[in-house]
């Protein structure tokens, strides 16, 4: 940090004036948001907050409570990383909320931000219509492992199983699945989508995936923030459906009777209808909208895919 920004921040006493501090630091710069929040108010209180670890809820309780010395030197130092080095907030705090659950995450993952962890909050109803008769449940494509333990949650006698390529991804998923005490209920496999024998030989009655879906046209023109996460979580070939092309093909194998399959694609609506004309797909509704994430039944697969 520069001597000015140094003595500037010297001024600065209280939450109200770190927060202050923080929007006319991000308003200044070019940065691009996504990860969590949406504008600089948010950014900023969200920053400010949790560097101090301090509930999100309370911010009007602890608006006028003054820092010590060591505590604006460290926020201020957050900020100024934020806007020059363009890096999201959850990785310098190591940390992401996704429905209401903190997820410890670092630039090995993706950053936590799901449209699926919006159904899982509701059980995947009505396509469930029992989330108790749910016996397993696989998350291709896991991550830090967030949709895999939300789907713990939502199923809560069913078996979970993460499966992700990536090693260092594994371990923030490790390290998730201990914080929310669930290493009996989840599995974690290293696998190329179903190579590993730990996973072609199974079936689940659910299976979720937010896998990488950004076009090579995309990638080139990602704000500097999304090129701080793994590009083997985002990249996905030049219609966004390198992943998606072998995973339709192979859930139709890995399915119960009557299981389903839950996918999300972004913006890829009409490519994944491009290479499917004729599957029967039911787009879901969720915060963003309604051709984000699709959802198709084992049935239909296996009639498509026979």
């Amino acid at each position: 940090m520069s001597q000015n920004i140094h003595e500037s921040v010297s001024r600065l006493r209280t939450v109200c004036d770190m927060v202050r501090w923080a929007m006319t630091r991000m308003e200044a710069s070019k940065i691009s948001f996504g990860h969590g929040t949406n504008n600089t108010w948010e950014e900023a209180t969200f920053l400010v907050l949790r560097a101090l670890h301090l509930p999100f809820e309370k911010l009007e309780a602890f608006w006028n409570a003054r820092l010590t010395a060591d505590e604006v030197i460290r926020i201020t130092d957050l900020i100024e990383r934020r806007v020059t080095e363009h890096i999201p907030v959850p990785y310098l705090l190591h940390e992401a909320w996704l429905v209401h659950h903190r997820f410890y995450c670092d630039e090995d993952v993706l950053i936590p931000r799901s449209f699926i962890a919006e159904l899982l909050e509701d059980q995947l109803s009505p396509w469930v219509q029992d989330p108790e008769a749910v016996g397993s449940v696989l998350d291709m494509c896991t991550g830090s492992g967030c949709l895999a333990i939300l789907a713990a949650e939502a199923f809560p006698n069913a078996r979970v199983t993460g499966v992700d390529i990536s090693t260092k991804a594994l371990e923030v998923a490790r390290v998730n699945r201990a914080d929310y005490e669930m290493d009996d209920r989840i599995d974690l496999v290293l696998s190329d989508l179903f190579d590993m024998p730990e996973v072609k030989t199974k079936k689940w009655d659910v299976i979720i995936s937010n896998p990488p879906y950004v076009t090579n046209e995309a990638m080139e023109n990602l704000p500097e923030e999304y090129r701080v996460e793994p590009s083997l979580a985002l990249a996905a070939g030049a219609d966004g459906m390198d992943v998606v092309r072998t995973l339709l093909p192979e859930s139709s194998r890995h399915l119960t009777d009557g299981g389903i399959l839950v996918v999300e694609v972004g913006d890829g609506r009409e490519a994944v209808e491009a290479i499917w004309p004729d599957l029967p797909l039911t787009w879901l509704t969720v915060s963003a909208g309604d051709d984000l994430v699709f959802l198709a039944t084992a049935e239909d697969l296996r009639k498509y895919f026979k």
